[in-house]
């Protein structure tokens, strides 16, 4: 039997918490980063480490209006931060 994963499952906005709708962070396309019990483990399972990256991007990136200017703007963060 083979089990579909929807990724997007995986990820809730900070916009879409009812107890932070009126908070600066939710007009931003930050993510909620979920807990996670185990630094070692936990810390890196997918949901938690993709989506603390996703907040670590800079706006410019995290606001492009389609995918062929994420990944222009993408490509230019290492860059940026290397110099």
């Amino acid at each position: 039997m083979i089990r579909v994963v929807n990724l997007a499952n995986d990820f809730r906005r900070v916009a879409d918490l009812g107890t932070r709708r009126r908070l600066r962070s939710a007009s931003t396309p930050a993510l909620v980063v979920p807990p996670s019990r185990l630094s070692t483990v936990g810390d890196r399972a997918f949901p938690v480490a993709s989506a603390r990256v996703w907040n670590s991007l800079p706006d410019f990136v995290t606001a492009s209006t389609s995918l062929l200017m994420f990944k222009r703007h993408l490509k230019t963060v290492p860059f940026a931060k290397s110099y």
